[in-house]
């Protein structure tokens, strides 16, 4: 029986080459040109750095040796293995930095491949052997690394299982050396995955990507385990070089790329179409706008949908003089009336319920959450259990609000060609209340506000409830197509400043606010601060998306004047 043991030997050598040419022009005739060039100190450093072995890989047997970096030459990894039957493969990544502060592009990519001694052309049958861009991008010559950037190479070479006969013990030596020169006008910006364009900021060390490491759900279906990036602006400065690194044009429209999500997409922001291929920030980010409910009277109009049934509407209206109020009611279902108990001669703290008169039996009750404003309660619901039918109940979700309307419709006349390209992504309307106020029956005063938290306060991205969880996936929770709005929690990771808007100061976040004694308030963006603002009043939509996972771009390099192009 013949040997099948193959013994693979490879190297790889990364050789970074600057090339600098000295021209020297000679002058006579008493012609005389005097000048002063100063040469800006600057570092050309591109080198290998961190080897990541694929943990299904064969081991390193005897005589065997792993892809290591050379201690003496960090442009240079070696590692030799033995495959010993078919489906064995080696496979690893490794980072190409540009550490220096010139761009560089690959000159000359030089690759052999030599069998038992001999160099052939053509990889054996019996071989699988790729070298890529860790997002399956070929690597080629011309393609361009900014200085400040990584990239990763992925390295796999496979015994192949689909073959017809068995080869002897064969010997199969590579090499793939890429020369890095000085880039110039023909160096090729070669499709990057975006989730990377974050991963390298975050590499990078500059303090303008972030990793969020709390607890998070960005998909209602999938248990996402990629890394959350987002981009941190905690000075103007950083604002405004943040502000030329995330554009985005997608679907013919300019979008900013504000974070990752944990499956590996990238969550982009609305930002108007472009002008001449550019993406121009400083003037009204949107032309979209919206009331976020036309009705206010109630707390469930600060929900992203409602359940119209449930609602309760507070009417301003002080009790009749010589009313008595109680802490609590029974309630008798065989009359149909209601019976307050443990009666005080005044509304306070705890004594909220009252049938607006001094005798306390009546079919509807009044429960005052306000000074002077209550809502009415029937069929034996007290406070709590009507407060829960109409924020939390599995029924909750059954008519859209107006931004949400507005949100649809939007994407439906621009976007639905696209919708294959974006991810089922969870966008947040948490409705967890935070604090009851003069809702609560007892010990609540009645003149503070229902508050609404959100996960952000909490130390959770996201939301914990299934009804808030508003995706295309989960039926209680129902989104005719994915888009959405930017969360409050969002807005505090990026730390504002990012989120001005132009001369245009408002536009709607997607959280809860709070109830006041008869108005709704939703969260929004003031000129790079978060504030409240009354559902009825009209402010600027800004639609948010979630390119899936794997979205590469074509071109650009994310500034405004050249965005990263999405084809």
């Amino acid at each position: 029986m013949r040997s099948n043991k193959k013994q693979i030997t490879t190297y790889f050598i990364l050789c970074s080459l600057l090339l600098i040419g000295v021209v020297y022009a000679l002058l006579q005739a008493n012609l005389q040109i005097n000048g002063t060039a100063k040469i800006q100190a600057n570092t050309w450093d591109i080198h290998f750095d961190n080897i990541q072995v694929n943990e299904n890989s064969v081991s390193i047997g005897t005589g065997d040796s792993p892809a290591t970096i050379d201690p003496n030459n960090n442009c240079k990894v070696d590692f030799e293995v033995t495959l010993s039957i078919p489906g064995d493969f080696y496979e690893f990544t490794i980072d190409v930095v540009n550490a220096g502060t010139i761009d560089g592009m690959i000159g000359v990519l030089n690759k052999t491949l030599t069998v038992d001694g001999v160099v052939v052309e053509e990889v054996p049958n019996y071989l699988d052997y790729i070298v890529t861009y860790s997002d399956g991008v070929e690597i080629e010559e011309n393609h361009k690394i900014n200085a400040g950037v990584t990239e990763t190479y992925k390295v796999r070479l496979e015994f192949k299982t689909d073959i017809e006969e068995l080869p002897s013990a064969t010997t199969i030596s590579t090499s793939l050396t890429p020369q890095y020169i000085q880039a110039d006008s023909t160096a090729i910006v070669r499709p990057g995955l975006l989730y990377d364009v974050f991963k390298t900021e975050a590499n990078n060390g500059n303090g303008l990507v972030h990793e969020y490491t709390g607890e998070h759900k960005d998909s209602f279906t999938v248990t996402g385990t990629e890394k959350i990036y987002h981009w941190y602006a905690d000075s103007d400065d950083n604002a405004n070089i943040i502000l030329d690194k995330w554009n985005v044009i997608f679907g013919g429209f300019c979008w900013q790329a504000f974070r990752t999500t944990d499956t590996g997409g990238v969550k982009l922001i609305y930002s108007k179409a472009p002008t001449d291929g550019k993406c121009i920030v400083n003037q009204y980010a949107t032309n979209i706008n919206s009331k976020f409910n036309n009705n206010y009277n109630s707390p469930a109009y600060v929900g992203y949908m409602y359940n119209p049934n449930t609602v309760l509407h507070s009417i301003c209206s002080a009790a009749d003089e010589g009313s008595i109020f109680g802490s609590d009611v029974t309630y008798d279902e065989e009359n149909g009336l209601y019976t307050l108990t443990e009666t005080n001669n005044a509304l306070n703290n705890y004594h909220h319920y009252t049938c607006n008169d001094d005798n306390g039996i009546c079919p509807t009750v009044r429960y005052y959450s306000y000074t002077n404003c209550y809502v009415e309660l029937n069929g034996g619901k007290k406070i709590t259990q009507a407060l829960n039918d109409m924020l939390n109940a599995d029924d909750v979700n059954q008519e859209n609000s107006t931004i949400k309307d507005t949100t649809e419709t939007w994407y439906q006349n621009n976007m639905t060609a696209y919708t294959n390209s974006l991810e089922d992504f969870i966008f947040c309307n948490s409705r967890i209340i935070s604090d009851y106020g003069g809702w609560n029956p007892n010990g609540g005063w009645s003149g503070s506000n229902l508050n609404f938290g959100t996960g952000y306060s909490l130390g959770y991205l996201g939301c914990q409830k299934v009804t808030d969880q508003f995706c295309r996936s989960n039926s209680k929770a129902p989104l005719e197509y994915p888009v959405g709005l930017m969360t409050y929690d969002e807005a505090n990771l990026l730390n504002n400043q990012l989120l001005r808007n132009g001369d245009k100061s408002w536009y709607w976040l997607g959280n809860y606010g709070l109830f006041d004694s008869s108005r709704a308030s939703g969260r929004a963006m003031d000129k790079g601060q978060n504030d409240l603002s009354r559902v009825y009043e009209t402010h600027a939509v800004r639609p948010v998306i979630s390119l899936k996972p794997g979205t590469i771009y074509t071109s650009g390099d994310g500034s405004k004047d050249n965005p990263y192009i999405i084809e």
